[in-house]
């Protein structure tokens, strides 16, 4: 019986080490620093050029022309308006640097003409040195659908939608890297008998009530008012229950000056776009550690845990603290904030939950 229950301690010892033993290797053989992996990237796809082939055709020329093309619009993605022009005149061989790798996707040589269609790569960390360096922060906001709701009054006269410039031109007019699918309303005129009643009250509109039909939560509404030649509109927004209210004033000497209101159009859908790029901002100046005490059933949960520290682009590294057979300890250096990182997490089923000053992550069964 003795030979047996210690046979059994012995076992289960042995099994504990083992365990320890292969996490120990798993992580010793990893890199805590996010510099490698397909992850790691920000990827630019399909990014077109095309030009004519004459005696001083090149190649390279349009390779290089896609690879200043595709930082462009990865810059607007990622940065804000206003710092864009932090990052103007970059020189390509810089460019090239901090390009991980491309892939031609097509190429086409056809009646005197060149065409290429090329998907690039950008590694990850490469781009926030480079952003840090020109203290920059950045944004990595999701693609999200609202509903856009104009409302224009013209000298006291509210326009219908099919009298609404802004309405019925706010799905043309385009911008570098559209990150809000904006849906537009169908009008009710139960619905624009209610605004106008509450016109000289705009904050106390309950937009909800006007949207909600439309089963999307997130909302643009804007109240657009033109009168002695000034245009004034008042936005109330809803960015995944974060709610906005901003003023913008533009002088508009001809309201009928349709190249005037592509204009401002174009800079409304801007300053909307970066109203939620904002919402989803990075410090890369200041960036956060936090301890958080993992319950884990087997390394496949560890190494699961792994990758998807991997691809949470705000987490720049981390290491493994502690751990024996049933928990592990990680300590996690990340940008943003507690609520953001909770918010990442969440997109690949872990929940993490403060408990009187200490972090647990669980993964959802």
């Amino acid at each position: 019986m003795k030979n047996y229950l210690l046979l059994k301690y012995l076992t289960a010892f042995l099994k504990e080490y083992i365990f320890i033993f292969l996490t120990a290797t798993i992580f010793l053989f990893i890199s805590f620093e996010k510099s490698f992996g397909e992850e790691n990237v920000f990827t630019i796809n399909e990014v077109k050029v095309k030009g004519t082939i004459d005696l001083n055709f090149s190649r390279d020329k349009y390779l290089n022309k896609a690879f200043i093309n595709s930082f462009e619009l990865l810059m607007n993605r990622i940065l804000l308006t206003r710092d864009l022009k932090k990052i103007e005149n970059v020189k390509l061989k810089k460019i090239k640097n901090l390009i991980s790798s491309y892939q031609i996707l097509g190429e086409s040589y056809r009646k005197g003409g060149y065409s290429v269609s090329i998907k690039i790569s950008y590694n990850e960390s490469k781009i926030k040195n480079f952003l840090r360096q020109k203290n920059i922060s950045f944004s990595q906001p999701e693609n999200i659908s609202a509903v856009f709701y104009p409302v224009l009054y013209i000298n006291d006269e509210i326009q219908n939608f099919n009298e609404n410039f802004f309405y019925k031109n706010w799905t043309k007019v385009k911008i570098k890297n559209e990150l809000i699918n904006f849906v537009l309303p169908l009008e009710d005129l139960e619905d624009i008998f209610n605004i106008t009643k509450m016109k000289n009250k705009v904050e106390e509109i309950n937009v909800e009530t006007l949207v909600n039909k439309y089963d999307i939560k997130n909302y643009v509404f804007a109240l657009m008012n033109y009168q002695n030649e000034k245009l004034n509109i008042y936005f109330k927004i809803n960015f995944n229950n974060k709610k906005i209210s901003k003023n913008i004033l533009h002088e508009v000497k001809n309201i009928n000056d349709e190249l005037i209101l592509n204009s401002i159009l174009k800079d409304i859908k801007i300053k909307i776009t970066d109203l939620w790029k904002e919402e989803n901002l990075i410090n890369l100046l200041m960036p956060l550690s936090i301890k958080l005490k993992f319950q884990h059933a087997n390394l496949g949960d560890l190494d699961k845990l792994r990758n998807t520290f991997y691809k949470i682009s705000i987490i720049d590294n981390y290491s493994l603290e502690e751990f024996n057979i049933n928990n592990s300890l990680f300590k996690i250096y990340y940008y943003g904030n507690p609520k953001k990182l909770k918010s990442e997490l969440a997109k690949f089923g872990y929940q993490l939950k403060n408990d009187q000053g200490f972090w647990q992550l669980y993964l959802n069964e």
